[in-house]
Protein backbone atom coordinates (compact mmCIF):
# COMPACT_ATOMS: atom_id res chain seq x y z
CA UNK A 1 0.00 0.00 0.00
CA UNK A 2 1.19 3.50 -0.85
CA UNK A 3 0.74 6.27 1.75
CA UNK A 4 1.47 9.96 1.20
CA UNK A 5 2.05 12.08 4.34
CA UNK A 6 2.09 15.88 4.25
CA UNK A 7 3.47 18.15 6.97
CA UNK A 8 6.15 15.57 7.70
CA UNK A 9 8.34 17.90 9.77
CA UNK A 10 5.65 18.90 12.25
CA UNK A 11 4.81 17.25 15.56
CA UNK A 12 2.45 14.66 14.13
CA UNK A 13 4.43 14.13 10.93
CA UNK A 14 7.63 13.40 12.84
CA UNK A 15 5.82 10.79 14.93
CA UNK A 16 4.40 9.22 11.76
CA UNK A 17 7.92 9.01 10.33
CA UNK A 18 9.13 7.19 13.43
CA UNK A 19 6.30 4.65 13.29
CA UNK A 20 6.61 4.03 9.55
CA UNK A 21 10.08 2.51 10.05
CA UNK A 22 8.46 -0.80 11.04
CA UNK A 23 5.86 -0.84 8.26
CA UNK A 24 5.98 -3.07 5.17
CA UNK A 25 3.99 -0.40 3.31
CA UNK A 26 5.41 2.44 1.21
CA UNK A 27 5.33 5.81 2.95
CA UNK A 28 6.24 9.03 1.15
CA UNK A 29 6.84 11.93 3.53
CA UNK A 30 6.64 15.50 2.28
CA UNK A 31 6.87 18.95 3.77
CA UNK A 32 6.90 22.34 2.07
CA UNK A 33 10.32 21.69 0.48
CA UNK A 34 9.00 18.60 -1.32
CA UNK A 35 5.35 19.53 -1.90
CA UNK A 36 3.52 22.84 -1.77
CA UNK A 37 0.11 21.64 -0.63
CA UNK A 38 -1.43 25.02 -1.46
CA UNK A 39 -0.66 24.34 -5.16
CA UNK A 40 -3.53 22.24 -6.51
CA UNK A 41 -1.57 21.10 -9.58
CA UNK A 42 1.43 20.02 -7.54
CA UNK A 43 -0.84 18.07 -5.19
CA UNK A 44 -2.58 16.28 -8.05
CA UNK A 45 0.78 15.36 -9.55
CA UNK A 46 2.20 14.09 -6.24
CA UNK A 47 -0.83 11.92 -5.51
CA UNK A 48 -0.78 10.46 -9.02
CA UNK A 49 3.00 9.85 -9.06
CA UNK A 50 3.06 8.14 -5.67
CA UNK A 51 -0.11 6.19 -6.54
CA UNK A 52 -1.26 7.04 -3.04
CA UNK A 53 -4.07 4.93 -1.66
CA UNK A 54 -4.09 6.84 1.63
CA UNK A 55 -3.16 10.49 2.21
CA UNK A 56 -2.43 11.63 5.78
CA UNK A 57 -2.63 15.41 6.02
CA UNK A 58 -0.52 16.64 8.93
CA UNK A 59 0.09 20.05 7.33
CA UNK A 60 -1.54 23.06 8.98
CA UNK A 61 -1.11 26.70 9.91
CA UNK A 62 -1.07 26.26 13.69
CA UNK A 63 0.14 29.63 15.03
CA UNK A 64 -3.15 30.78 16.55
CA UNK A 65 -2.07 34.33 17.38
CA UNK A 66 -0.28 34.98 14.10
CA UNK A 67 -3.29 33.72 12.16
CA UNK A 68 -5.23 36.76 13.38
CA UNK A 69 -2.74 38.97 11.54
CA UNK A 70 -2.43 36.84 8.40
CA UNK A 71 -5.78 35.25 7.65
CA UNK A 72 -4.91 34.78 3.99
CA UNK A 73 -1.94 32.53 4.80
CA UNK A 74 -3.91 30.58 7.40
CA UNK A 75 -6.75 30.07 4.92
CA UNK A 76 -4.40 28.87 2.18
CA UNK A 77 -2.99 26.14 4.39
CA UNK A 78 -5.95 25.21 6.59
CA UNK A 79 -8.70 25.36 3.98
CA UNK A 80 -7.09 25.56 0.54
CA UNK A 81 -4.55 22.79 1.07
CA UNK A 82 -7.17 20.53 2.64
CA UNK A 83 -9.42 21.08 -0.38
CA UNK A 84 -6.55 20.36 -2.80
CA UNK A 85 -5.72 17.09 -1.06
CA UNK A 86 -9.37 16.07 -0.86
CA UNK A 87 -9.98 16.70 -4.55
CA UNK A 88 -6.82 14.80 -5.50
CA UNK A 89 -7.89 11.93 -3.24
CA UNK A 90 -11.31 11.83 -4.87
CA UNK A 91 -9.81 11.87 -8.37
CA UNK A 92 -7.47 8.98 -7.56
CA UNK A 93 -9.79 6.88 -5.37
CA UNK A 94 -7.64 7.47 -2.30
CA UNK A 95 -8.75 7.95 1.31
CA UNK A 96 -7.80 11.20 3.03
CA UNK A 97 -7.04 11.24 6.76
CA UNK A 98 -7.29 14.87 7.80
CA UNK A 99 -6.38 16.39 11.16
CA UNK A 100 -8.43 19.25 12.62
CA UNK A 101 -8.79 20.95 15.98
CA UNK A 102 -10.97 21.68 18.99
CA UNK A 103 -10.72 25.37 18.05
CA UNK A 104 -13.75 24.83 15.80
CA UNK A 105 -15.73 25.20 19.09
CA UNK A 106 -16.08 28.27 21.29
CA UNK A 107 -14.77 26.46 24.38
CA UNK A 108 -17.69 27.31 26.66
CA UNK A 109 -18.87 23.73 27.20
CA UNK A 110 -18.19 22.08 30.55
CA UNK A 111 -18.52 18.54 29.20
CA UNK A 112 -16.56 16.84 26.39
CA UNK A 113 -17.63 17.89 22.91
CA UNK A 114 -19.24 15.24 20.75
CA UNK A 115 -18.76 15.07 17.00
CA UNK A 116 -22.25 16.47 16.36
CA UNK A 117 -21.89 19.44 18.74
CA UNK A 118 -22.52 22.83 17.08
CA UNK A 119 -19.33 24.54 15.93
CA UNK A 120 -18.61 28.18 16.79
CA UNK A 121 -14.97 29.14 16.20
CA UNK A 122 -13.86 32.36 17.88
CA UNK A 123 -10.84 33.26 15.75
CA UNK A 124 -9.16 32.94 12.38
CA UNK A 125 -7.41 29.66 13.20
CA UNK A 126 -10.64 27.93 14.18
CA UNK A 127 -12.58 29.38 11.25
CA UNK A 128 -10.02 28.31 8.68
CA UNK A 129 -9.72 24.81 10.17
CA UNK A 130 -13.52 24.45 10.12
CA UNK A 131 -13.55 25.62 6.51
CA UNK A 132 -10.98 22.92 5.77
CA UNK A 133 -13.18 20.28 7.39
CA UNK A 134 -16.11 21.36 5.25
CA UNK A 135 -14.02 21.41 2.07
CA UNK A 136 -12.96 17.82 2.73
CA UNK A 137 -16.53 16.69 3.47
CA UNK A 138 -17.90 18.41 0.36
CA UNK A 139 -15.21 17.10 -2.00
CA UNK A 140 -16.77 13.67 -2.42
CA UNK A 141 -13.61 11.85 -1.37
CA UNK A 142 -13.40 9.08 1.19
CA UNK A 143 -12.13 10.68 4.37
CA UNK A 144 -11.59 10.40 8.11
CA UNK A 145 -11.25 13.73 9.92
CA UNK A 146 -9.78 13.72 13.43
CA UNK A 147 -10.28 16.71 15.70
CA UNK A 148 -7.64 16.82 18.40
CA UNK A 149 -6.66 19.19 21.22
CA UNK A 150 -3.59 20.77 22.84
CA UNK A 151 -1.10 18.65 20.91
CA UNK A 152 2.40 18.32 22.39
CA UNK A 153 5.53 16.27 21.70
CA UNK A 154 9.31 16.41 21.69
CA UNK A 155 9.16 18.07 18.27
CA UNK A 156 8.22 21.50 16.98
CA UNK A 157 6.68 24.30 19.00
CA UNK A 158 4.11 23.55 21.68
CA UNK A 159 2.99 24.81 25.08
CA UNK A 160 4.85 22.14 27.06
CA UNK A 161 8.21 22.98 25.48
CA UNK A 162 7.55 26.69 25.94
CA UNK A 163 6.89 26.18 29.66
CA UNK A 164 10.01 24.04 30.09
CA UNK A 165 12.09 26.76 28.45
CA UNK A 166 10.53 29.62 30.43
CA UNK A 167 10.80 27.88 33.80
CA UNK A 168 14.50 27.41 33.14
CA UNK A 169 14.91 31.10 32.33
CA UNK A 170 12.60 32.86 34.82
CA UNK A 171 11.83 32.68 38.51
CA UNK A 172 8.16 33.62 38.13
CA UNK A 173 5.56 33.00 35.43
CA UNK A 174 1.99 34.19 34.95
CA UNK A 175 -0.23 31.54 33.34
CA UNK A 176 -4.02 31.60 32.93
CA UNK A 177 -6.07 29.01 34.84
CA UNK A 178 -9.47 29.66 33.24
CA UNK A 179 -8.78 27.75 30.01
CA UNK A 180 -9.09 23.98 30.41
CA UNK A 181 -8.60 21.20 27.91
CA UNK A 182 -7.18 17.75 27.25
CA UNK A 183 -3.45 17.83 26.45
CA UNK A 184 -2.79 15.17 23.82
CA UNK A 185 0.52 13.49 23.05
CA UNK A 186 1.24 13.58 19.32
CA UNK A 187 2.69 10.08 19.52
CA UNK A 188 -0.67 8.70 20.66
CA UNK A 189 -2.58 10.35 17.82
CA UNK A 190 0.07 9.18 15.35
CA UNK A 191 -0.20 5.62 16.65
CA UNK A 192 -3.95 5.69 16.20
CA UNK A 193 -3.69 6.95 12.63
CA UNK A 194 -0.84 4.51 11.88
CA UNK A 195 -2.86 1.57 13.24
CA UNK A 196 -5.89 2.56 11.15
CA UNK A 197 -3.77 2.80 8.01
CA UNK A 198 -1.79 -0.39 8.61
CA UNK A 199 -4.90 -2.40 9.46
CA UNK A 200 -6.94 -1.02 6.58
CA UNK A 201 -9.56 0.15 9.07
CA UNK A 202 -10.15 3.36 7.12
CA UNK A 203 -12.33 1.45 4.67
CA UNK A 204 -15.96 1.63 5.70
CA UNK A 205 -15.26 3.87 8.70
CA UNK A 206 -15.29 7.24 6.95
CA UNK A 207 -16.47 10.27 8.89
CA UNK A 208 -15.63 12.74 11.64
CA UNK A 209 -13.98 11.69 14.92
CA UNK A 210 -12.70 13.34 18.08
CA UNK A 211 -9.39 12.17 19.53
CA UNK A 212 -7.63 13.36 22.67
CA UNK A 213 -5.90 11.83 25.65
CA UNK A 214 -7.88 11.36 28.86
CA UNK A 215 -7.73 13.85 31.68
CA UNK A 216 -8.39 17.57 31.97
CA UNK A 217 -5.99 20.40 32.80
CA UNK A 218 -5.87 24.17 32.63
CA UNK A 219 -2.87 25.97 31.13
CA UNK A 220 -1.90 26.76 34.72
CA UNK A 221 -2.03 23.06 35.67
Amino acid sequence: MNILVTGANGQLGREMQRLSAVSPNNYTFTDVAELNVTDAGAVRQAVAQTRAEVIVNCAAYTNVERAEEDEEAADRLNRGAAENLARAAEANGATLIHVSTDYVFDGTAHLPYTEDAPTAPLGVYGRTKLAGERAVAESGCKYLTFRTAWLYSEYGNNFLKTMLRLTAEKERLNVVFDQAGTPTYAGDLAMTIFSIVEGGYFAGNEGLYHFSNEGVASWYD
